[in-house]
């Protein structure tokens, strides 16, 4: 049987367990026990380690020594370290591309200009700052033309290092002092300030081989803390896909400006001697001037790719094959046709506070009866029922499909309120019909 390693222990890696585990003998590199993933390592007959998940000689050290057939790496941080790198000069066929590749993710700097340069019709004004001078000139240009802002650190922060003027930063006062402060984090550092953008956004995560790619079910991430949106950034609260190709708020026009996004951006990686496998994650905003590029992801969207996983119809032992020795066909690839819908369960302090350790129990055995799935991230397993969060991040997901936005999202409502007790708090709010509505009501196409 194959043996498949995979890298991390966040919820998109026990989605990637899963599916993996009923067609290949499954490897595990973790940071911590992850539930999920222990499961289908077990019930696989594989084996797994706990280490430095972002650690070249510790992951390549494990592969060589199971003799594993293939890697599939999907952490922005192991990217960074290059761990494809390591792994294909050991001989092992990797699925991820190596640093060099992955930096269109973890330096934002570079990956705006290389949009600029092929995709001028969809990059949003920018200005990448080095210094303190450039800094001051820039934000009272800015402030003369009273330009809404976002502020982005150059490198890779988890998702929760970018902040939007109104919702984040009050005012240009606050905005300049946070890209100050990004300045002065780390040496050489960057800080990419964008023109705010107004319209929904929306991720197109595509599998590709470097040259041909997929066509999968767009998802909409709610990467704020609170309902409505409120409150800090996150690494993502839950996110959804439609039973069709466009989101509700979408056009099929609006679908294939994004296909056409990432048919011009995988030639030119290519071009540049980049090596590039894996996922190609786009993150766009559907603004009333058009499509508009937000960024790059290098590796599957947490929580997005739990919703792919989700309504994937296809062997994905078998996709991964075909990536590796770039066969890939977008005839490999089928989805079903239904919605899904993901929430991630956190502590009370998550994004907000120093964390602290909370004890909670959750059913999995009930909940996956209801047809919903249990995707363990932060968390570890203490007995029984009993569970215990891990650091100040995400607990678990749990994730389900169903025709509708709103009939999937009850499900997962449901096995919450049923089969979920203890302190940990989640985004009711996500996949309900006024939630939809209220992003209906912002795109460009609610008059049409």
């Amino acid at each position: 049987m194959t043996k498949a390693l995979i890298v991390g222990n966040g919820g998109r890696e026990s989605s990637i367990a899963w599916k993996l585990s009923g067609e290949s003998q499954l490897y595990a590199v973790m940071g911590i026990e992850n539930p999920t993933i222990l499961r289908y390592v077990r019930e696989s007959g594989g084996k797994y380690c706990i280490g430095d998940t972002n650690s070249k000689e510790f992951v390549t050290e494990f592969a060589k020594s199971q003799k594993i057939d293939f890697a599939f790496i999907t952490s922005d941080a192991s990217l960074e370290a290059g761990i494809v790198d390591a792994l294909r000069a050991a001989g092992i066929a990797t699925v991820g591309p190596t640093r060099a590749g992955a930096e269109i993710e973890w330096n934002k700097a570079f990956a705006m200009d290389l949009v600029h340069e092929i995709l001028p019709e969809y990059t949003p004004r920018y200005w990448i700052v080095n210094d303190k001078k450039s800094l001051d000139n820039l934000f009272g240009t800015l402030e003369k033309e009273n330009t809404s802002i976002v502020v982005k650190p150059q490198g890779l922060t988890g998702g929760k290092g970018v902040k939007v003027m109104g919702e984040h930063l009050n005012g240009f006062s606050q905005a300049k002092e946070y890209a100050r402060v990004l300045l002065q984090s780390r040496d050489h550092e960057s800080v990419v300030i964008e023109e705010k953008l107004s319209g929904p956004e929306f991720t197109l995560q595509v599998l590709t081989d470097g040259e041909h790619f997929t066509k999968p079910p767009a998802t909409y991430d709610h990467p704020y803390r609170y309902e409505f949106d409120k409150g800090p950034g996150t690494g993502g609260m839950g996110s959804f896909t439609d039973a069709k190709l466009p989101l509700p708020f979408m056009t099929m026009d609006d679908y294939e400006e994004c296909i056409e996004i990432a048919r011009r951006t995988l030639p030119e990686l290519k071009k540049r001697n980049l090596h590039y496998s894996g996922v190609l994650n786009i993150g766009c905003f559907l603004t009333p001037q058009g499509i508009r590029i937000m960024e790059f992801n290098a590796r599957p969207g947490d929580p997005e790719f739990m919703n792919i996983m989700m309504v994937l119809d296809s062997s994905l032992l078998g996709i991964l094959q075909k990536i590796t020795i770039g066969t890939l066909s977008e005839n490999d690839v089928v989805f079903t046709p239904a919605a899904s819908v993901v929430k991630y369960l956190v502590s009370p302090e998550y994004a907000v506070q120093e964390g602290k350790v909370h004890d909670f129990s959750l059913d999995v055995e009930a909940i996956e009866k209801i047809g919903v799935k249990v995707f363990f991230s932060s968390a570890v397993h203490i007995d029984g029922n009993k569970y215990q969060t891990v650091g100040n991040s995400r607990a678990v997901a749990l994730a389900a499909t169903a025709q509708t936005i709103p009939a999937a999202a009850k499900k997962v409502d449901d096995a919450i309120k049923n089969y979920v007790d203890g302190v940990l708090e989640y985004r009711a709010d996500i996949g309900r019909q006024d939630e939809i509505e209220t992003l209906i009501a912002i795109s460009p196409h609610s008059d049409a």
